[in-house]
């Protein structure tokens, strides 16, 4: 039997997304070459069944995200924990409109109500914002269960005066574990790092008729007082996963500590070099890194991401 190629870090094709409230961000944002119709996401490293990643180059070039992990297991991943799995999603999101009120439910509510799903604790961090964009990010001070019931059963401005809006600015971060009431606004677009799950509760889609489901919704919104604060937040996320914001690093050397690494250049070209080769990644551009690899050096004139596993 012929030998597997080495792994290397991996690039793949966005997987894009059409969304009413979509736009054309990533063009302009990342030069990126786009369908006619509005991309609201990009999903730029994922292993789901609703959007899976291939491989854009190198030996492994036309091979899922799945297919590596079953042919590399821990080579790639790291722990045994996660073959069955991969356990993150990276996507972009561009809202040139508002998008749904909504919330995630946390691992063992998907295990109970959506078959083979995980939870959805997610982190955004603000890539671009027009004058005056915001967020939704959890519900006012005070607000219960019922009362927020009570807003949705009335709709409209009952709704959004329950919800804390915040204005954003470009390197902004924003936890959101499992619970949390949040929403993308429009002007604003955000790189997410996220468990790997697809499972959205709609709670107000500002009356455009699509489906919502409040009953699910009102399960899992978390209303405790400390669910509006940042450390709050930040801790329930970083049990998934941690995002480190990169400036201008300069052959900066990064241990890979036996898991896999996502890196992501957001304003400026990162150059990657490894004991087997280089790359460069275009801003906008994410890529894989084996934990086989052990260690890499980055370098960049800009902001890079760096997402990996707690």
């Amino acid at each position: 039997m012929a030998s597997k190629p080495a792994l290397y870090p991996l690039t793949f094709h966005p997987v894009y997304k059409e969304k009413i409230w979509g736009g054309r961000k990533f063009a302009q944002l990342f030069g990126r070459e786009l369908p006619p119709e509005p991309i609201g996401e990009s999903w730029d490293v994922a292993a789901h069944p609703n959007g899976m990643s291939v491989v854009d180059r190198g030996e492994l070039q036309g091979m899922t995200l799945g297919e590596v992990l079953q042919a590399y297991g821990t080579d790639l991943v790291g722990g045994e924990e996660h073959l069955e799995k991969f356990p993150l999603l990276f996507k972009f999101i561009d809202a040139a409109d508002d998008l749904s009120v909504q919330v995630h439910p946390d691992d063992a509510y998907a295990a109970a109500h959506e078959g083979d799903e995980l939870g959805k604790t997610e982190l955004w961090y603000v890539v671009h914002s027009e004058p005056g964009g915001a967020i939704i990010w959890g519900t006012k001070p005070g607000v219960t269960k019922a009362d927020f019931a009570r807003a949705l059963e009335a709709g409209g401005e009952a709704v959004l005066d329950c919800l804390n809006r915040v204005e954003v600015k470009a390197g902004d971060i924003f936890p959101m574990s499992a619970g949390m009431v949040h929403a993308l606004l429009k002007g604003v677009v955000v790189a997410e790092i996220q468990q790997n799950s697809d499972t959205t509760y709609r709670v107000y889609d500002w009356d455009r008729g699509r489906e919502l489901h409040i009953e699910k919704a009102l399960d899992v919104i978390d209303f405790s007082p400390e669910s509006r604060s940042f450390n709050y937040q930040y801790a329930r996320c970083a049990k998934y996963f941690e995002l480190h914001v990169v400036t201008a690093p300069k052959a900066q050397a990064v241990d890979l500590e036996g898991s896999f690494h996502l890196l992501t250049a957001i304003t400026e070209p990162v150059a990657l070099a490894w004991a087997g080769g280089n790359l460069d990644l275009a801003p906008g551009q994410s890529c894989l890194i084996p934990a086989c690899l052990s260690s890499y050096e980055v370098s960049s004139a800009g902001v890079c991401l760096l997402s990996h596993l707690p």
